[in-house]
């Protein structure tokens, strides 16, 4: 289902008398995918997954027919309370001028989680947190298009200034300043040229997790295994934490399948508590783990330091 969220607006100048453009609606689409049937996704703490996305596309009026497209995944059930939360963003960006937002991509962000209505939902997490995703999402692919660049080139082209100033430092700065990060892209930017070619001459290094999903049988486990390493994956990723004597077994048909080169993670999906996790990742550690994703709370700090 497609749902928009308009205003109509008179075409504007600034004080120059530049064109202005302005965000003239949202279009929000409910796109769900059935991987249930056939267990895509599954895993410890999904079992059922029906892999879906609350999917949004920024309009404006800018002669140059550019949108913005974005979205946010999610399992299935509940995705039409995800597109709700993108709606309840339309105040803000309807009507808003385009050439602002993205000329200044941190305060386009500070803009929707400073509601301070929409943020007792929970902009730092959960259901807003990941609509103001979409929305921020679909403001970067409008600043690509408009500049000609992918994204990443878009990003890669942005000085050390400009990208610490996309950065909110409000809880982080115990670990990390905004000084510290400057100085740390500023270090790095020198070789940045060098880096951007290599990516371009050998690409970028990825895992596969197409094999791993935990509704799989082995005989699908094996064979998906041994195709990720014929399509040149040097690693692959499995889910873990449903039964232990299952994750042994699934693990050594895995490794088995890949050979001693391959590198094996897993992923938790948050399955855990720390004892658990410790004793669990313990068991599998035999098949030479490349990491251990989401072994408990992702809030658990401590916890993960424990299991570290």
């Amino acid at each position: 289902m497609v749902r928009t969220c308009q205003r109509l607006t008179p075409e504007t100048s600034d004080v120059y008398g530049a064109p202005v453009s302005r965000i003239t609606r949202l279009s929000t689409t409910d796109v769900r995918f059935p991987t249930s049937l056939m267990l895509d996704g599954s895993d410890a703490m999904n079992p059922d997954p029906d892999y879906s996305a609350s999917y949004l596309r920024i309009d404006t009026d800018a002669p140059d027919g550019h949108r913005g497209h974005g979205f946010v995944f999610t399992i299935g059930r509940g995705n039409d309370v995800q597109v709700a939360a993108i709606e309840a963003l339309a105040g803000h960006l309807v009507g808003a001028d385009v050439e602002e937002l993205l000329a200044d991509m941190g305060s386009a962000w500070r803009l929707l989680v400073h509601d301070s209505q929409l943020r007792w939902l929970g902009p730092e997490k959960g259901v807003m947190h990941m609509a103001i995703g979409a929305a921020v999402t679909a403001l970067w692919d409008l600043k690509a298009k408009r500049a000609g660049q992918p994204l990443w080139r878009l990003l890669a082209s942005m000085s050390p200034d400009e990208l610490v100033e996309l950065v909110d430092f409000r809880y982080l700065s115990d670990a990390l300043t905004r000084d510290e990060a400057l100085a740390i892209l500023r270090e790095a930017a020198p070789g940045r040229d060098a880096r951007t070619e290599a990516l371009l001459r050998e690409g970028y290094p990825a895992y596969t997790t197409t094999p791993g999903w935990l509704g799989y049988d082995d005989a699908k486990l094996e064979r998906l295994c041994r195709e990720a390493v014929a399509e040149g994956f040097t690693q692959i990723k499995l889910k873990v934490g449903g039964d232990l004597a299952d994750d042994v077994r699934r693990l050594s048909i895995a490794r088995a399948a890949v050979g001693p080169d391959i590198r094996i993670a897993v992923d938790a999906n948050q399955r855990w508590d720390v004892a658990d996790a410790i004793r669990w990742v313990k068991e599998l550690a035999p098949f030479d783990l490349a990491w251990v994703e989401e072994p408990t709370s992702p809030d658990d700090v401590l916890g993960h330091a424990a299991i570290a």
